[in-house]
């Protein structure tokens, strides 16, 4: 079905833009009190037991998807925006209170984000010196954040990264480049700091 509208209005731009414009506020990322109060329910899928506090902030995309696993918790004040791709979460995790959420992003299972985390995968493009940066639209490339994964309050992960299963990123980080699993990462820019070595049964400190 997604894929059909998307088709529908690919050749339509002026119905695109007059649809756009009923959904969302002409310069503002907030989608109409309409669309959040009757049409949010059908687009949003939730596992069983997932709860989404009244606070939370939902921008949302009709043609993207948002998907919550089973017993996954999404705090006050949280923004999801899925305007230029898709949200996927997994089951039994955690996204604390002030994080912000910007597609296209996967999220595994059991994962907890601290609070005041931003997820970016998008950037805006800059490259036409002759109109306003804020002009020339968005771009985005996809975040990855494995299974198992803690993710410290008030870190930052850029677009494209991946964050590999059972690691954890410090608080405050800002992380750049991909994880590797069962890896530590901390600092800005964010560095290994410890790794599991399976043969030791142990986490061994990484040397700089």
């Amino acid at each position: 079905m997604r894929e059909k509208i998307k088709n529908y209005f690919a050749n339509k731009p002026r119905l695109k833009q007059f649809v756009l414009e009923l959904w969302t506020h002409p310069y503002s990322a907030r989608t109409r009190w309409w669309a959040r109060t009757f049409i949010y329910p059908f687009i949003i899928k939730r596992g069983r037991g997932s709860i989404i506090r009244r606070t939370a902030r939902l921008d949302l995309n009709p043609s993207n998807l948002l998907r919550i696993g089973e017993k996954t918790i999404i705090e006050d004040y949280v923004i999801l925006n899925n305007g230029i791709g898709d949200i996927i979460i997994g089951d039994n995790t955690l996204i604390a209170s002030t994080a912000l959420i910007l597609a296209p992003i996967k999220i595994g299972s059991n994962v907890v984000i601290g609070h005041g985390t931003r997820a970016t995968a998008l950037t805006h493009n800059y490259e036409d010196v002759t109109r306003p940066i804020k002009s020339q639209g968005v771009s985005g490339h996809l975040i990855t954040i494995s299974d198992d994964v803690w993710i410290g309050g008030n870190s930052v992960l850029i677009q494209g990264i991946t964050i590999g299963t059972h690691s954890l990123v410090g608080a405050g980080a800002v992380v750049t480049k991909d994880v590797p699993p069962y890896t530590i990462v901390a600092g800005n820019p964010a560095k290994p700091i410890k790794r599991y070595d399976f043969e030791k049964n142990a986490w061994v400190k990484v040397d700089k």
